[in-house]
């Protein structure tokens, strides 16, 4: 590295002249790491442009890079590039907002056979950031947190002084039903001196213990993230809640009138996670109930990240392999092993349990289409830290189960590019526009055409510096 920090300008033309842009563009970023912003005018020529909104591309575009934001974006022939300017030929390629996943836990917990408290990994953490960089996530939101070690993680993530993406989130999360309003107030008067970006309610809270943390935070301007259950999402909509996490609310008062005893009585014989069987066979994507609460949903503006990958990844059957045998997850023995001892959700399922999933399966996808159709605002998001799930490739297969689900390339995009970055209250990331922070993705093949040419990484940039290069192994 010292010799790339020493490296003249001469070497840089001389490897555009011999059809090396972008390592000369990559060493160009290495030689002025000090602070952002110091680093030359980067111009990325004849490229495509997918900006984040889904709509049309700008074709053979340009994007002007300088101190570490995007400081231009128009059409290649208007003019000529800066004087100095590092310029770099994208024709052919796609030029992209960095990816955002709005479901990536900062932590990993560790296996514990004992069943006591789990044990966050620092190093198998960072690792998993590292990685998540690697495949063009260049900001993540973690929605739930150990209050003060995953908060001084996100400040060192965002000061620069960890490799991963940038960070925003929540302070650990709330579930007790015991609380009382003054307690649920005080958990969040306590968490407020680490700056917590959101906090999160949880599946055992009650309507009204819902109804205190949401005022309380509210009172400090910090949104709420509702993983709701006990409380609905209706509910947690008319109380105020701000962004929903997965798909659907695995409440029994979500299910049609007629078929909630039946689902109540199905909770006692088949417990845990067999019996969001039963409540995926129950419910109906185009009941009246459900049309109401699109409707709401996407008045108020409640984001939803529906880690689709989730539920795939625990309950897809152990020899369908695109999962449990990932090869992205062979840099992370230490998860394969944790899950197979620890967190195998459907280690006793049997296969009749299996075929009943992929038979209710295809409802939820659709309710994930009506959803998108009725306007919601969706994001992308993975549930990260859970089982299966491998860091940083898993919201590429996110993006594949939305495909399935009938959303289209461009309606993806956007989930992971201006949906995210309106869900997240941020005008810096998420769109290639001039003054945004200069978070790019070089792809080589369309994801228009195939969303899983999301994988197909050039490099990737973060503030203006070149910090991947090649398609992740």
């Amino acid at each position: 590295m010292a010799f790339m920090e020493r490296a003249p300008p001469l070497i840089y033309r001389r490897l555009r002249r011999l059809g090396l842009p972008l390592l000369a563009l990559f060493l160009a970023s290495c030689a002025d790491r000090t602070a952002e912003g110091r680093g030359r005018t980067v111009v990325i020529e004849h490229v495509t442009v997918l900006d984040g909104r889904g709509g049309a591309a700008l074709e053979d575009g340009r994007v002007v890079v300088s101190g570490g934001r995007i400081v231009d974006v128009g059409a290649s022939a208007a003019g000529r590039p800066p004087r100095g300017a590092m310029v770099v030929d994208g024709k052919g390629k796609f030029l992209l907002p960095g990816f955002i996943d709005m479901h990536a836990h900062l932590l990993f917990p560790r296996c514990n056979p004992d069943g006591g408290a789990p044990r966050f990994d620092r190093a198998l953490s960072e690792k998993a950031l590292s990685a998540q960089l690697d495949f063009g996530i260049t900001t993540v939101r973690s929605p739930a947190t150990p209050t003060i070690e995953g908060l001084r993680l996100r400040d060192a993530l965002n000061a620069g002084s960890i490799r991963g993406p940038r960070a925003m989130a929540s302070a650990e999360l709330i579930n007790d039903p015991t609380l009382s309003d003054a307690q649920l107030r005080q958990i969040v008067g306590d968490a407020l001196s680490y700056k917590p970006d959101f906090f999160k309610v949880y599946s055992r809270l009650r309507p009204e213990q819902v109804a205190s943390v949401v005022d309380e935070a509210h009172r400090h301007h910090i949104p709420v993230i509702g993983h709701l259950q006990r409380t609905t999402w209706a509910q947690g909509v008319r109380l105020g809640v701000d962004h929903l996490a997965h798909s659907v609310d695995w409440s029994a008062d979500s299910l049609p009138r007629d078929r909630r005893q039946a689902y109540l009585a199905a909770t006692k014989t088949r417990p845990g996670f067999r019996s969001r069987i039963d409540w995926l066979e129950a419910f109906d994507p185009d009941g009246p109930d459900q049309k109401a609460l699109i409707a709401e949903l996407a008045r108020r503006r409640v984001s939803v990240d529906v880690t689709l990958i989730a539920y795939d990844g625990k309950f897809s059957p152990p020899e369908e392999g695109r999962y449990r045998r990932n090869p992205y997850l062979r840099a992370f023995p230490e998860l394969r092993e944790d899950w197979s001892r620890c967190d195998d959700a459907t280690a006793d399922w049997t296969a009749d349990d299996f075929r009943r999933w992929e038979a209710a399966r295809p409802k939820l996808l659709a309710w994930i289409k009506r959803m998108s159709d009725g306007g919601v605002l969706l994001v992308s998001g993975t549930d990260l830290t859970n089982e299966w799930i491998a860091p940083g490739e898993g919201l590429h297969q996110e993006f594949e189960l939305l495909a399935e689900a009938g959303l289209s390339p461009d309606r993806i995009l956007r989930m992971t590019g201006a949906d995210a970055a309106q869900a997240l209250g941020r005008t810096d990331v998420g769109v290639i526009e001039r003054g945004r922070r200069a978070d790019l993705i070089l792809l080589s093949a369309d994801p228009r055409r195939s969303i899983s040419n999301t994988r197909s990484i050039v490099w990737v940039m973060q503030g203006g510096r070149v910090v991947a290069e090649g398609a992740p192994r």
